[in-house]
């Protein structure tokens, strides 16, 4: 193995390309927004922090338009999308602008705006936010969650790799 050693500080585009070597998975994050309403952004920053309590984290662009609505929001909704909705992870990654339940969202048991026919979705109520850089952490706990996808045990996920959208099969 080649020694690798490093004599300058990283710049930001450096350290952007690196990141994008490290796979995640891509879901939606939805908030209600004014009456009958949400919100919904795609991320791919999404983790498990603890079993005890269940608490998930994301994070949140500090210039988001919507910046005010998802960190003060009390409760918010996860989706973890499935290989074939790429376009909806598009679609949603367009900054602002409120949306109406139609065929890409439905309600969840707990009244959240999840995506119809995601692999799961996770309903949580906020638990802290934190500033972190140009981002900020939302911790949720964990209220509610479901295997939303008829055939999740089978299903792809839809993923994230060098900047472009891609999908691993289960084994």
């Amino acid at each position: 193995m080649p020694d690798v050693q490093n004599t300058e500080t990283p710049g930001t585009d450096e350290f952007r390309r690196a990141m994008g070597l490290f796979t995640t998975g891509v879901g939606i994050v939805a908030v209600d927004a004014e009456p009958n309403g949400f919100a919904a952004m795609t991320i791919n920053s999404f983790v498990s922090v603890s079993l005890d309590p269940m608490l998930v984290c994301w994070s949140l662009h500090n210039d988001s338009s919507q910046f005010d609505l998802y960190a003060n929001a009390r409760r918010f909704a996860v989706s973890i999308l499935a290989a074939e909705q790429g376009d909806l992870a598009l679609r949603y990654a367009t900054r602002g602008g409120m949306h109406r339940f139609g065929e890409d969202f439905e309600r969840s048991a707990g009244e959240l705006p999840i995506v119809a026919g995601s692999l799961a979705h996770f309903e949580c109520r906020n638990w802290s936010i934190t500033p972190a850089g140009d981002h900020t952490l939302i911790l949720g706990e964990v209220e509610g969650l479901s295997r939303a996808h008829a055939d999740a045990a089978n299903a792809s996920p839809l993923t994230f790799f060098q900047g472009e959208f891609c999908s691993i099969a289960p084994q």
